[in-house]
């Protein structure tokens, strides 16, 4: 047993639940915990060292054991327990097997990694019981005592606010209300002059949270409030309505490190989105041009002094807009790791052969039938990696949601050729399904 080892705890959901004012109906919350309990997967790339993974329960174990043997690598041990709230720790917590099986796999460990989706106050207990335990501890978020830099910076409003912090730091121009009255007053002042506008929750997740307000043909924005009745994250104030930002398709973030040095460690993505609403990313060399990446830079660099002031230390997203008039807006900070470190921690592990990572978390699958990992999805991977091609499914939990896709992680010598793999690889899953439910045909190769 190493002296060192990295528990991994993808603790998503509570991380996205944990907002103590929201009161969430049953099926939003349903819909939060599944939604969120799709991308724990994605943290078996995050290290690549002697591990233990805590993963919820119904993780394929046909998935997990060919991800690894495409990296060349072990499974690691995996504890799961049993799923009584859907919230990781929690459910670790609560369950005595569990914690039986983590102190077995960690017996003999003298300090204990502890790699986090973000900050939590179960993430906390989870790290005093390892510590009773007779292990070190080292999290990889700020201790107890800094945790409301973590609630501070998740919260949109913050972002309004180091705009009068931080030289440079650019918001879209906006009105923040306390009351319904005002928000009607400030969407109709907004929205009836023409433009649109972006109405946001201090906090949101997996699409909730934010909602454009664009006039009707008789001038009306109806709809707009019948979405925004019907979503939770709007059920609390303060609210912010800003001007919606004409940009392009793409929108580049920059993820930061906040350590105890005054250089930060970045990465640059570029993300593909659908309105509001994130589809894909691509991170590595060439994504940006110079120009920009030198911007996004000096933003991180301004906001990493800023937040390790906090005393706020591990990972954040800084995600942004590029205007039609080439200005650089923040639309929200999000105060933990990110979809693209599975991306980060793969394109980094193939530096000199694929430095580009291309990311699609969620390619739909057209079903005739039902999806076999084993006959679907593994002879896809298996004829990319023989040509040494490294693409990887993400995950296999949403293979039998309700609304069935695919995650992909290309690393590629661009993001062009990375999109392309992805693609390519997506039709031939689709096609082998399709060709299952029609009778014995052979997938369609991926070039």
């Amino acid at each position: 047993m190493p002296d060192t080892i990295d528990l991994v705890v993808p603790n998503v959901v509570e991380f996205n639940l944990k907002r103590e004012l929201l009161d969430f109906d049953p099926g939003v919350e349903n819909d939060l915990v599944e939604h969120g309990t799709g991308y724990t997967d994605q943290c078996v790339f995050w290290s690549a060292g002697d591990r233990v993974l805590v993963l919820p329960a119904g993780c394929s174990q046909e998935w997990l054991t060919h991800v690894h043997a495409g990296l060349g690598t072990s499974v690691p041990p995996v504890i799961s327990p049993l799923p009584r709230t859907g919230r990781l720790i929690r459910d670790l917590l609560d369950d005595d097997r569990a914690l039986a099986a983590l102190a077995a796999a960690t017996s003999g460990v003298r300090e204990v990694r502890l790699l986090s989706f973000g900050a939590s106050p179960d993430l906390y207990s989870l790290a005093s019981v390892l510590r009773s335990q007779g292990r070190e501890v080292r999290l990889d978020v700020a201790g107890p005592e800094h945790y409301w830099s973590y609630e501070y910076l998740e919260s949109k409003l913050c972002c309004v606010d180091l705009a009068s912090h931080i030289p440079g730091f650019r918001v879209p121009r906006g009105i923040s209300v306390t009351s319904w009255e005002q928000l009607k007053g400030a969407v109709t002042t907004i929205v009836g002059g023409g433009g649109r506008a972006v109405v946001k929750s201090m906090y949101g997740v997996g699409g909730y949270g934010s909602a454009v307000a664009q006039g009707d043909a008789d001038g009306t924005v109806r709809r707009f409030w019948q979405t925004l009745r019907r979503e939770p994250f709007f059920g609390t104030f303060p609210l912010t309505v800003q001007d919606y930002v004409a940009h392009g398709t793409d929108c580049p973030a920059v993820d930061v490190l906040v350590d105890e040095g005054a250089v930060p460690r970045m990465e640059y993505s570029m993300l593909g989105v659908d309105g509001l609403r994130y589809r894909s990313l691509a991170l590595g060399p060439g994504v940006l041009d110079p120009d920009l990446e030198e911007r996004l830079a000096a933003l991180g660099t301004a906001v990493h002094a800023f937040a390790q002031s906090l005393g706020y230390r591990g990972w954040m997203t800084i995600d942004c807009l590029r205007g039609l008039d080439d200005a650089l807006y923040v639309t929200e900070i999000n105060a933990r790791r990110s979809g693209a470190m599975h991306a980060v921690a793969l394109a980094e592990r193939w530096a000199d052969e694929a430095p580009v990572a291309y990311v699609n978390d969620a390619l739909p699958l057209r079903l005739s039938g039902p999806v076999s990992y084993e006959e679907h999805i593994r002879p896809v991977f298996d004829e990319l990696w023989a040509r040494g091609v490294r693409a990887y499914p993400s995950t296999a939990r949403a293979l039998t949601g309700h609304r069935p896709s695919l995650g992909i992680v290309v690393c590629a010598k661009s993001a062009a050729d990375g999109e392309r793999i992805a693609t390519e690889a997506h039709q031939a899953v689709n096609t082998a399904v399709a060709a299952a439910g029609a009778g014995p045909k052979k997938a369609a190769a991926v070039r």
